[in-house]
Order: structure tokens, then C-alpha cells, then sequence
């Protein structure tokens, strides 16, 4: 699973970040990916792409 977050979307509300940690970062306002998620985080890290209020975070499998 790969997961990117498109900047001109994102909002920072931070919910991803909170969900996965690991993965997600909010810097200067902006979610960026900080590592791709392992095994274990992966339905974590879906569950964020499905909870962003503005869908920019996109998932591939």
C-alpha cells in the first residue's frame, strides 16, 4: 500500500495524523506523508483516507 495526500486539498485538521502517526504529519498547516505505512498500519491508514473530510488522501494498493 502506498498513500500520498494532496496538499491543495488538505485542510490540517490533523485527523490522519491522529489515526496513524506514523504515517501522517501535520506540517505548517498541511498533512504530508512522513513514512509509508507498514502491514500492521494499513488498515489504520485506509481508515484515514476514508475519514479525511476533504478526500486528499489517496490510497494504492
Amino acid at each position: 500500500m502506498r498513500v500520498s495526500v494532496d496538499g491543495s486539498r488538505c485542510i490540517g485538521c490533523g485527523m490522519c495524523q491522529a489515526a496513524v502517526p506514523g504515517v501522517f504529519r501535520v506540517v505548517e498547516g498541511v498533512s504530508t506523508v512522513c513514512a509509508q505505512p507498514s502491514k500492521a498500519q494499513e488498515s489504520r491508514a485506509f481508515d484515514a483516507a476514508n475519514g479525511c473530510p476533504v478526500n486528499a488522501i489517496q490510497v494504492a494498493r
